[in-house]
């Protein structure tokens, strides 16, 4: 637990440094276009030693993570079914990985570092290209998503891939997005449905929207049966074990709460007469549907994993929401929504988790997972 609160610390610290160097380069008016970009290539190496700390923490852990023996042990497994995976297309994306790094390491540990680097290098230098408050977008991350793919694996894998192209819809090019989520789909199935977002997701956000995401919300706690049935999810894939206790289990009544406060946000403003441009309202459609799918998935934490890939636009959508109160208030509100995050995140995420490093692989508790 002590690693990823000092890590989060020392990670908003160098996000901070990045903001800085940002808003250097584009907050004073008199500097020269060379002195604007030398203030940017150092911005980029502050997000660049930010990416570098979440990755090596992320990619050294031991056993830390509910997914983390599945791949560890499965690297050969994985790396053997590449033909076969493909013949079928069994989410190949993976084997395809395996494959590349068999040559070098037969480790299971390489394969555990390449997908911690892959996921979350993807997650950092995308909020570094689409955001002008890097520092407030970066601790959102670490609050929302970072710890996640330490569990969700694959889905984080095909998650970071289509943020990485989710411009694509704001853009309307739905044959690269339809690419984007088939490259992701290869790494998990369930990307598919992103598809569907880009008729969703637009830059008109009224009433009827809304309420069409939340009802459909709602319709979701009275289809389990359904899409148990559909997904397949009462077997585990990887283990072919029973998984009826996960696919059942109920997720904490905190991430429920928390995923309703920016639709709170979102609902004052409006009280108060702020209008939305379209590339905002682009952002708030993916509060509303991550909203929903959580509401909506709250008794399985197993099909509650959906919202993996609505998560990082929290990030994203937050700060549109701060910039949308008066300057002198911004500052109090991003403390406020920041030390929320944190709390839930802390008691939720990082409370209770026992943290061993891969090179404590040669100590009693590497023996008992072998």
């Amino acid at each position: 637990m002590s690693v990823l609160v000092t890590t989060a610390i020392v990670a908003c610290i160098l996000a901070a440094l990045a903001t800085h160097q940002y808003n250097i380069s584009f907050e004073t008016s008199d500097l020269s276009s060379k002195s604007k970009k030398a203030n940017l290539t150092t911005y980029y190496f502050f997000v660049f030693l930010c990416a570098v700390l979440l990755v090596c923490v992320s990619g050294f852990r031991y056993y830390v993570g509910t997914d983390f023996g599945s791949y560890y042990w499965a690297y050969p497994r994985w790396e053997s079914q590449f033909a076969e995976r493909w013949e079928k297309w069994d989410e190949p994306g993976l084997s395809t990985l395996a494959k590349l790094l068999y040559p070098i390491s037969q480790d299971g540990a390489i394969f555990i570092f390449a997908t911690a680097a892959i996921t979350v290098s993807i997650f950092v230098f995308t909020i570094a290209k689409h955001t002008d408050d890097f520092f407030f977008t970066m601790a959102l991350y670490v609050g929302t998503c970072w710890v996640g793919c330490f569990n969700g694996v694959r889905q984080f894998l095909a998650a970071s891939i289509l943020f990485a192209g989710h411009k694509l819809i704001l853009e309307r090019k739905f044959i690269k997005f339809c690419i984007v989520v088939f490259i992701a789909s290869s790494f998990h199935v369930t990307a598919l449905i992103m598809l569907p977002m880009y008729f969703l997701i637009t830059q008109v956000l009224d009433l009827k929207k809304i309420t069409f995401i939340l009802v459909s919300g709602v319709a979701m706690i009275y289809s389990y049966d359904f899409f148990f049935q559909v997904l397949g999810v009462m077997k585990d894939s990887e283990t072919g074990g029973a998984d009826t206790n996960y696919a059942q289990s109920e997720i904490h009544p905190l991430r429920i709460v928390i995923a309703f406060a920016p639709i709170v946000l979102y609902f004052f403003l409006l009280l108060q007469k702020k209008g939305f441009t379209g590339k905002e309202n682009f952002y708030m459609g993916f509060i509303f549907v991550r909203a929903a799918v959580i509401f909506g998935t709250a008794n399985s934490a197993y099909l509650n994993r959906a919202s993996i890939y609505f998560t990082p636009f929290i990030p994203m959508a937050l700060p549109l929401l701060v910039k949308k109160f008066p300057k002198n208030q911004q500052l109090l509100l991003k403390v406020i929504i920041l030390a929320l995050y944190f709390i839930v995140w802390y008691y939720v995420d990082a409370s209770g988790v026992k943290w061993y490093w891969v090179w404590e692989r040669d100590t009693p508790f590497y023996n008992r997972y072998i």
